[in-house]
């Protein structure tokens, strides 16, 4: 599963590393050079996009998403972690909701990003498969939990 993880982050970031580089070519192109790259802000937004809903898993892990953990820290140690387990398994249905709704939305879209000249299903397509990773990863994480290796930031 390491291997799986570390690959996961290593395209992560050499997403931001294409997009650094999309942009600082584009900067060159267009002040030195005089001659703007039309695509380069649309390729660097759609990697942007990847970016962030393929990033939602890593930040699951590392447990940097909000929250509000004002009144949880306040409970039993047996009620926090039912109220835990709630959480997460919303965490998991409302994931599963939005990979149908932006699956469907995806497939919908008929527009064309003109600067490439290719279909806007390739960034729309970031968002079922983005929430489908984070729910499995969500499930996994859950089922280390019921068998006592908990992983991420349920380990801590």
């Amino acid at each position: 599963m390491h291997i799986l993880a570390a690959a996961y982050r290593a395209l992560l970031i050499a997403l931001v590393a294409l997009i650094v580089a999309i942009v600082a070519i584009a900067v060159v192109f267009r002040y030195v050079l005089n001659t703007p790259l039309i695509f380069s802000f649309d390729l660097a937004t759609i990697l942007f996009v990847w970016l962030v809903f393929l990033g939602l898993t890593p930040a699951a892990h590392e447990g940097s998403h909000m929250a509000v953990d004002l009144f949880t820290a306040l409970l039993p140690a047996g009620l926090a972690r039912a109220l835990a387990l709630v959480v997460r398994l919303l965490m998991i249905a409302i994931a599963l909701f939005l990979v149908r709704y932006s699956w469907d939305l995806a497939m919908r879209t008929r527009m064309e990003i003109a600067s490439m000249r290719i279909s806007m299903i390739w960034v729309y397509m970031a968002m079922p498969v983005g929430f489908a990773i984070f729910a499995a990863y969500e499930a996994w994480s859950l089922a280390c939990s019921a068998m006592g290796r908990p992983i991420g930031r349920h380990a801590r």
